[in-house]
């Protein structure tokens, strides 16, 4: 367990003080910081409208202002995240101190698990930088916190997926560039693969198709909702992922 959380720490002060961090961190604050103000500047024209220039609709101020910021995160975050991860591994097996890890008494587990964490403790600061916008708010205005806590109980949930998507995908490749172009592939299958349940005739399969509809367990979260059916969903896609990672490290001992 000390080696596990070695590793951890040793890897979440490489990632946090890397220029791709502070340079991700920098993009993903301007395309939040102009995306929200929009919306505030949308939602308070909105909200000085005498209700029957609203078209029928009531104000919420979580689905006509956190909704989109939220949607939006997670969109940048299936490119970002590789980005992060792409070199927990990629970037040992290039210096070559892959192979002194490999030799170690290190358990292939605790290497897989602790650079999970290490990817995963980084992305809580991006995530925490996120969602400074809507909790900022709560000094103009009142709302319902539950929604929010609830969504971001799902952004936390999708990143650390796509932490351990890119974790694996750090694993097959020696090159950072690749490794990131992988992440990103594999993130964006994630997403599509639901689309088999509109092509497949078999019930089964469709119903297969429909429980790993990555949007709808996502969204369930942002509507406010934190069912357990779509808790279990992320964490076996999570230690799925962490799992084939911890397979491509063992298997390099043997090589």
């Amino acid at each position: 367990m000390r080696a596990l959380w070695s590793i951890a720490w040793k890897d979440f002060r490489t990632l946090v003080t890397s220029p791709i961090f502070f340079l991700t961190t920098a993009i993903c604050t301007a395309i939040w910081s102009f995306n929200f103000l929009r919306a505030v500047s949308r939602f308070s024209q909105m909200s000085s409208m005498p209700p029957q220039f609203r078209q029928g609709q009531s104000l919420n101020i979580h689905y006509h202002l956190f909704v989109d910021h939220i949607s939006l995160i997670n969109l940048i975050f299936i490119f970002a995240i590789p980005a992060i991860t792409m070199r927990l591994i990629s970037e040992e097996k290039k210096s070559g101190t892959y192979g002194l890890l490999l030799t170690s008494p290190i358990t292939a587990t605790s290497i897989a698990v602790g650079k999970f964490l290490a990817g995963f403790l980084v992305s809580l600061v991006l995530i925490g930088v996120a969602f400074l916008y809507p909790l900022g708010t709560r000094a103009f205005t009142e709302f319902s916190m539950g929604p929010l806590f609830a969504s971001f109980l799902g952004v936390c949930l999708m990143t650390a997926t796509y932490v351990a998507v890119g974790l694996f995908a750090s694993s097959l490749s020696q090159s950072q560039v690749l490794s990131v172009i992988l992440g990103i592939l594999f993130n964006l299958i994630l997403w599509l693969m639901s689309q088999g349940s509109q092509m497949s005739d078999n019930e089964v399969l469709s119903a297969i198709f429909e429980y790993i509809h990555v949007p709808q367990q996502f969204f369930s979260f942002i509507k406010g909702t934190i069912s357990t059916s779509a808790l279990f969903f992320f964490f076996i896609s999570i230690g799925f992922f962490v799992f084939l990672t911890q397979r491509v490290v063992e298997s390099s001992r043997w090589r």
